[in-house]
């Protein structure tokens, strides 16, 4: 099943999905013009994660399990695009 979300990405970390059974693919895109996020497990903070800067975009092969969870970096929040497949 294919699902799409807008999930705000602010001071504290933010799941962009929820654990399956049999894995997932995520493709994530920042929508900010200005700030950027960081990927990582529930335990990321601002400046320790993957980074991925404002416009750009990231696809992610997920484990059965796997979740994935985005922080701001800066001071603004940021508003990702998920794509869930």
């Amino acid at each position: 099943m294919v699902t799409a979300a807008r999930v705000t990405a602010g001071n504290a970390a933010v799941a962009l999905n929820t654990a399956s059974t049999s894995g997932q693919k995520l493709t994530i895109k920042n929508t900010d013009t200005t700030n950027g996020v960081d990927l990582g497990g529930p335990g990321v903070t601002a400046g320790t994660g993957f980074p991925l800067p404002n416009g750009a975009q990231v696809t992610v092969e997920l484990a059965p399990g796997d979740v994935v969870y985005a922080i701001r970096s800066a001071g603004a929040d940021v508003v990702l695009a998920v794509l869930r497949t």
